[in-house]
């Protein structure tokens, strides 16, 4: 339903009459005088002062019809009546006078109501729905005074705004054929619609190698030794505890990463030979496997963003060192995995080819920053 049509739908007075006022005191302003609709009036509704022109508004309280063209004359007719009585006594100058309705205005009644004020010496006019929907499209203001009125209007174009959406929409691009590990999102998506022979693999080595390339930022940090400060500040007993247990985190996380080299679960994500994998499972193995690999980042970015007191900061900042050779283990591993991957759909390509794929991963520990923590840990005690 358009805007238009809805103006003409409104059946109660006092809506119809704030319509009216906010449309004619955004069109001129303070020229304008709105008169309080809710006490007697005289007739005079409003009044626009340099045209000494008076209006008059009416809506029906029910929805309009042709049986109510009597009804529709007695209105106009009264109403410019009362404005001629007004300008004949004096108490407002009456050159022009407007009927402000929501609905059309037939001929025959035109014709007299016409008339009556020329005979009188008063130019008569109306303004009807089409005016106060122009008004209400073109004026923003008045626009957001009534959302209600826009809400089905917005609705019935909705069609061709989606038309007019379409045809500014580029040409759908065919998906390239994916034939390496994905490395980005859309390639991944591309992989599991088309799935190749080996997909599986090659889905988990491209969430691998996504996940590693997300991290970068904090290896760097890592590599620079920065973390930034938390703000926590230990005194000698909690930065004691804190460092004889500093060994317990960095086991926790490695058990963690191993419970997804499982055979079980990888099983559960690629399939028993000559059955399909599971698309969400591959991609949870690979990120598991980013996210031992970030805890570790974090568990020497959290050592190193702690305040200990002066004597232990060499132990706690080489328990932070301990965990570089894991996260190198991690990020060789990955490395090698889309290394290995990567040549997958050339060997499957040949006549009877044989893979061979090491997924194994194998935490080393770095023993001189172990010794370095140990020995500064015995210094302080």
């Amino acid at each position: 339903m358009n805007l238009q049509a809805q103006i003409e739908l409104i059946t109660v007075p006092q809506d119809f009459t704030r319509l009216c006022n906010s449309v004619l005191l955004a069109e001129h302003g303070d020229d304008f005088l709105p008169i309080d609709d809710d006490r007697a009036d005289r007739g005079n509704d409003g009044y626009l002062k340099s045209e000494k022109r008076m209006f008059a508004a009416h809506c029906f309280k029910r929805v309009q019809n042709k049986s109510l063209d009597g009804e529709i004359l007695e209105k106009m007719i009264g109403d410019l009546d009362k404005a001629i009585r007004l300008n004949g006594i004096g108490d407002w100058k009456v050159e022009s006078w407007t009927f402000l309705c929501n609905y059309p205005i037939p001929e025959s009644i035109a014709v007299k109501v016409v008339a009556r004020g020329a005979a009188a010496g008063i130019e008569v006019g109306w303004r009807g729905p089409a005016y106060f929907a122009e008004v209400l499209q073109r004026v923003r203001s008045v626009r957001e005074m009534f959302p209600n009125l826009l809400g089905n209007d917005i609705l019935s174009r909705l069609d061709e705004i989606y038309s007019m959406v379409s045809a500014m929409r580029p040409p759908e691009v065919e998906a390239p054929i994916v034939s390496r590990s994905p490395r980005t999102p859309e390639e991944q998506e591309a992989l599991i619609a088309q799935a190749p022979p080996g997909w599986e693999y090659l889905l988990f080595a491209g969430a691998l190698y996504q996940g590693k390339a997300r991290l970068e930022s904090k290896w760097r940090d890592f590599r620079a030794g920065y973390a930034r400060r938390s703000g926590v500040a230990l005194d000698e007993a909690a930065a004691i505890a804190k460092l004889n247990s500093i060994w317990d985190d960095s086991i926790g996380i490695a058990d963690r990463l191993m419970l997804y080299f499982d055979r079980n679960v990888h099983v559960e994500a690629f399939g028993e030979p000559g059955a399909p994998g599971n698309p969400d499972a591959i991609v949870h193995v690979a990120e598991r496997i980013v996210a031992g690999y970030e805890d570790l980042l974090d568990w020497a970015a959290e050592i190193r963003s702690t305040i200990y007191p002066e004597k232990m900061r060499r132990a706690a900042g080489a328990a932070a060192l301990a965990a570089d050779r894991p996260a190198r283990d991690i990020r060789d591993f990955i490395d090698r995995v889309v290394e290995e991957i990567d040549r997958l759909p050339e060997i499957l390509a040949q006549p009877n080819p044989k893979v061979e794929l090491s997924l194994d991963l194998e935490l080393t520990v770095d023993s001189a920053a172990v010794k370095e923590f140990n020995r500064e840990l015995r210094r302080i005690r």
